[in-house]
C-alpha cells in the first residue's frame, strides 16, 4: 500500500510517525537541501490520506531505525512544524515552512481539491466572492475547472471566465488565503480534500470553456462580449489558433475549407505551421491546391501584417462553424458533429 509514495514521502511519513525530538535531531544532520526536499514532502503529505496500514508498511521497510510502529500520522502541518521548530528553533523553522508553501503553491496549485466532488466545489463557491471564485477556479486543473462550473448559471460563468482572463499578479500570500478559504469551508463541510503573466489567465479561461458541457461556449462568450468584447475576442482566439488547423479532422476541415476565400487562403498559408499547411493541402482537391500554391507563390514578399489578417479572416469563419454547431474544436481538434 506503501508503494504510492515517493522515497522522500517515506522518509516524511517516518518523521511525522516518530517523536518529534528523536525526528528534529535527524534533520539536524541533514544538509539545507535535504531539509527543505524533506519538508516539502512533509507538506505533499497534507492532500494524502495516510493510513495506519500505509504507516506500518513503511514502517516495515525500516522498523531498525524506528520507534513507535503503528501510529497515525494525526495532525501534519502542526507535526511538520513542531519537527522543524525543534530541528532549527522558531525563525530558522518557520523560514523554512514559508518557503515550501510557497514552492508548493507555484508548483502544484491547489491539487489537494482535485479530488473534491466538482457539484460540491460549486456549491461551496457559491458562497464567496465573485473574485475569489475567479482566483480559485484560475489555479486549479482546467478540466477540474471546467466541470465545476458547468453547475455555475450561465450569468456566473461568464463573470467568473472574464474575471479569470482579467487577473493580473496574485502574490503568494493571497492565493493562500484563498486556498485556506476554501480549504476550510471543504473541512466544515465534511468533505475530502503562480502564474505572473496576464495573458496566462485569458489562456486559462479559454482552456476551462473547452472543458465545459458543449453547447454553453457562445452564450457564455455572448456573456463576457457584454462586459468586454476585447477579452471575449483574447478568448476566443486562445480556444481555436491557426496553426491548430493541423489536428483538424477531415470532415471538418473540409467544410471550413468550402467557406474560405482561395485568395485569402493562399494569403494566410504564407506563414503557418507545417502541420496545418499540410492539413489544409491533403483536404483540398489537386486543381484546388494547385490554385492555392500558385496564388501564394505568386504573390511574393508581403507585410506579415496581411498575413495575419489573412488567417484572422479564417479563423473567424471557424469559430463561426463553431458557434453555429457545424463544427466543434476542443482542445485543438475538430469533428464534425453528428
Amino acid at each position: 500500500m506503501a508503494e504510492g509514495l515517493t522515497t522522500r514521502q517515506k522518509v516524511a511519513t517516518l518523521l511525522l510517525g516518530m517523536d518529534h525530538d528523536l525526528a528534529s535531531k535527524i534533520l539536524q544532520h541533514m544538509c539545507e537541501d535535504e531539509v527543505e526536499l524533506v519538508a516539502r514532502s512533509m507538506k505533499e503529505l497534507e492532500e494524502l490520506a495516510v493510513s495506519q496500514a500505509i504507516l506500518r508498511d513503511v514502517y516495515k521497510e525500516a522498523v531498525d531505525r524506528m520507534k513507535g510502529a503503528g501510529l497515525a500520522l494525526g495532525d501534519v502541518e502542526n507535526s511538520t512544524k513542531s519537527i522543524m521548530t525543534k530541528a532549527f528553533g522558531d525563525q530558522r523553522g518557520d523560514a523554512i515552512l514559508v518557503n515550501v508553501e510557497q514552492q508548493t503553491i507555484a508548483q502544484r496549485p491547489f491539487s489537494v481539491f482535485e479530488r473534491v466532488p466538482s457539484e460540491d466545489l460549486a456549491t461551496i463557491l457559491d458562497e464567496e466572492h465573485p473574485q475569489i471564485r475567479a482566483v480559485f477556479l484560475a489555479h486549479l486543473d482546467a478540466q477540474k475547472s471546467g466541470e465545476v462550473l458547468s453547475f455555475f448559471s450561465v450569468e456566473n460563468k461568464s463573470d467568473v471566465l472574464h474575471r479569470i482572463a482579467t487577473l493580473g499578479r496574485s502574490s503568494p500570500e493571497v492565493i493562500q488565503q484563498v486556498v485556506e478559504v476554501i480549504k476550510n469551508k471543504v473541512r466544515s463541510s465534511g468533505l475530502s480534500t503562480g502564474r505572473s503573466d496576464p495573458g496566462a489567465w485569458v489562456k486559462k479561461a479559454a482552456n476551462i470553456i473547452n472543458y465545459m458541457d458543449g453547447g454553453s461556449d457562445k452564450v457564455v462568450l455572448d456573456g463576457i462580449s457584454s462586459k468586454n468584447e476585447g477579452v471575449a475576442e483574447a478568448i476566443r482566439e486562445e480556444m481555436f489558433t491557426f496553426d491548430d488547423m493541423a489536428d483538424i479532422e477531415k470532415k471538418s476541415m473540409q467544410k471550413i475549407l468550402g467557406s474560405i476565400d482561395t485568395a485569402v487562403l493562399s494569403l494566410a498559408l504564407k506563414a503557418c505551421s507545417p502541420g496545418a499547411e499540410q492539413n489544409v493541402f491533403d483536404n483540398l482537391s489537386k486543381r484546388a491546391r494547385e490554385m492555392v500554391i500558385d496564388e501564394r507563390d505568386s504573390k511574393g514578399p508581403v507585410p506579415l501584417s496581411d498575413v495575419l489578417e489573412a488567417q484572422k479572416q479564417i479563423l473567424g469563419v471557424v469559430r463561426d462553424l463553431i458557434e453555429s454547431g457545424e463544427v466543434m474544436v476542443v482542445g485543438g481538434g475538430a469533428e464534425q458533429l453528428v
